[in-house]
Parts: structure tokens; sequence; C-alpha cells
């Protein structure tokens, strides 16, 4: 039986769930591989390779990672209603490329559903559509359609999976389950990784019993990584940084000198400053969601949270730096004007610096636990 899915990130039914600094939770990695890869990876070992995707960001804006299949999926996009038609065409498409029974999978849930059971449920029911809800009876907006079942696919994605044409009968899933609509989710999900809850291990080589460091990572030899953490791909971790607790760096990620991260998630290409303690947090494209105090912040000094720009940006911000420094330089050699003279690093070290000459209260650090930045570097 030719048996395909669509999996619909997007279309979520509460203003500002379900998404992490404009991008959908669905699409970021969690231990080194996005949530939609895992969903595509446990499709493809119960035989469920055709599939498509449907959601409200284009690919273009999303860090994937390297390796990924996304760019061989049919993927389509579109926002609001048009998120929706979207997705009934989607629908339509796999049906007439030959599949006899589609699985709708929107992904404001991860789920570890065992799909053969599911399909075998459907076909003994001799149902049009079959619906999937935990253990509670909470849908997980999971269906099982038969593929000749149009008009039913387009009732039910017209009325944005709340409504189906006909009653149906219900698929009781007691597994794995997270409702990936906030920060909080995203670390549970991680936590649950490593500690075997959840079937999403991580991607790397285990170089010490809990930890795990992704390809072409690089780490300090003054760094410390304490069990369990994860380092993902082209990560750096500088030197006197310390990753604790279960703590997550995703791929093309710093984190500088003196750094502590602790119970945090550390999102793609993510830059985090030196000194700074980062606990019990989600940081990624210049905001910090605080899990203990329910808070999101955004940060707008690059010094404290930056975000990594792509290779080629890199290289055309430096051709324009060296442009802009080419003719000061031609005009003072044509001049004859020597440079100004650069201070003595003793000098440098020796003089006080201006933020130091201002009184501060003491207590000035304890306004906030977001990143605190420590005074001296024994603290």
């Amino acid at each position: 039986m030719d048996v395909r899915a669509l999996i619909l990130v997007g279309g979520s039914r509460a203003e500002g769930e379900e998404v992490l600094g404009g991008i959908p939770i669905g699409l970021l990695d969690v231990l080194g591989k996005p949530v939609l890869q895992r969903v595509l990876d446990r499709l493809e070992k119960f035989g469920i390779s055709g599939a498509g995707i449907v959601t409200e960001v284009p690919p273009s804006k999303v860090p994937l990672t390297s390796g990924s299949v996304w760019p061989g999926m049919r993927w389509a996009e579109g926002e609001g209603a048009n998120f929706w038609r979207a997705a009934e065409n989607s629908f339509n498409d796999l049906a007439q490329a030959g599949a006899e029974l589609v699985l709708v999978i929107r992904l404001g849930a991860y789920t570890e559903i065992d799909y053969e059971e599911l399909v075998q449920f459907h076909l003994d029911a001799g149902c049009r559509v079959t619906r999937v809800s935990d253990f509670r009876g909470i849908p997980l907006d999971t269906f099982a359609i038969s593929a000749s079942r149009r008009n039913d696919a387009a009732y039910l994605f017209r009325h944005e999976l709340r409504e189906m044409r006909v009653p149906c009968d219900d698929y009781q899933f007691a597994g794995y389950v997270n409702r990936l609509e906030h920060a909080r989710n995203l670390r549970t999900l991680a936590l649950d990784g490593f500690a075997g809850i959840a079937s999403i291990p991580p991607c790397g080589t285990q170089i010490k019993p809990g930890i795990w460091v992704g390809e072409h990572a690089r780490v300090h030899k003054r760094a410390r990584l304490l069990a369990p953490c994860f380092v993902g791909a082209n990560t750096k971790i500088r030197a006197s940084a310390v990753l604790t607790r279960g703590s997550v760096v995703e791929h093309h990620t710093v984190v500088d000198c003196g750094t502590v991260v602790e119970n945090s998630s550390i999102l793609p290409m993510t830059v985090v400053g030196a000194g700074l303690d980062v606990t019990h947090s989600v940081v990624g494209f210049r905001h910090i969601w605080h899990l203990r105090r329910d808070a999101e912040v955004e940060i707008s000094d690059e010094q404290l949270i930056g975000a990594l720009r792509s290779a080629p940006i890199r290289m055309l911000d430096s051709a324009a730096q060296f442009a802009m420094t080419l003719p000061r330089s031609m005009a003072r050699l044509l001049l004859n004007k020597k440079p100004s003279r650069t201070p003595e690093l003793s000098d440098a070290v020796c003089r006080p610096a201006a933020a130091l000459k201002k009184a501060q209260p003491e207590d000035a650090l304890e306004t906030t636990d977001f990143l605190p930045v420590r005074r001296y570097g024994n603290e």
C-alpha cells in the first residue's frame, strides 16, 4: 500500500505559540537535528519516504543543519488562509502522485507514534478519516486520510483541522508526546533526549560518557564540558567556558571566553559574549527566554548576544572594510602622513577604564539573573 505523509509546520491557533524568534519550533534543532528531520526519519523507518512539507516560513529563513534532506522535499509555503490552501493543494498532489493513504501531521507536537499500527487501525476500522489523540483524549492534529476522500480532506483543511465532514474513530496514543508550544517545551525535549525518554539521540561523537560533540566543533583545551551536554557541529567553545547540567549548544554557535552555560539551550547561529552566566534559559536570535521567570527579553547589544552571519556575508563585510581602508592608506602614503601612534600595551593596561570611574551600587548585578557579567575573572 502506498502511504505518504503531509507535514504541516505552522497554523497555530494561538498567537506567539510554537514560534521562537520568528521560526517555528518544529524547524529548530534539538541535539543536532531539526525536529522536522526527526519526524521524517521516523516516518522512513516505517517505510514512508514520500512526504510533502507545508510551512509558514520559507526554507531560506531557517538555519539548516548540514546534511539535512529538506531541499529534496516537496516544500510549499503560505501565511494565514494561504497556509491551509497550500495544505489542501499538497494533499491533492500526493493523491495524484499515487498515494492511497496520506498521514497528515501538524508539527505542533512532537510524537513518537507507531505509524504502522495507526495505518492498520485505519484500515480495520474502514474509516475515511482517523484522528489521533493522546491518552486523555486531546487531539494531536495527526490524521490518517484515505487519498480518495479529497472532499473530506478539503473540509478538514478549510476548518483548520478542528472539524471533520463525517464522524470518525479516534486512535488513542499513549506514547511520548511533547507539545512544542513554548521555549520550555523545546528545552524539555532536549533533556528527554539525554535521558532516553524520547528517541532523539544526540547527533555527534560521544567523547566521554554523557558528552557529545558534533563534526568540526572546536573546544578549547581550557574549556570544561560536564555531562550531560551537547556541542553541535561547527561550534566554537572558547577558553574557560563551561557547559554543565544538560546544556545544549547547537550548530554554528560561539560561546566566548569565561561564559558558563548551565541547564540551557543555545539555538543555532548564536554568539554568546564573554564572561556571562546563562542559566535556565533558551538563547538565540538575539533573544533570551528565561524559563524560571517565564519571560522573554530582546538583546540589542551584540557583545552579549549576537547572531553569527553566514560565510558569504562575512566575506562581503571584509571586502567592504578593505575597500574603505585602502583609500585612506593610499592617501596617507601620498601625503607622507604618518599614522596616529598606537598606545603601548602597558599604558593601556595600567590606565583605568572610564566605566570604573563611575560609582555603581553594590547590588547593581542583582536586578536580573538573565546574563550577569562577572566583575572579576575568578568569580
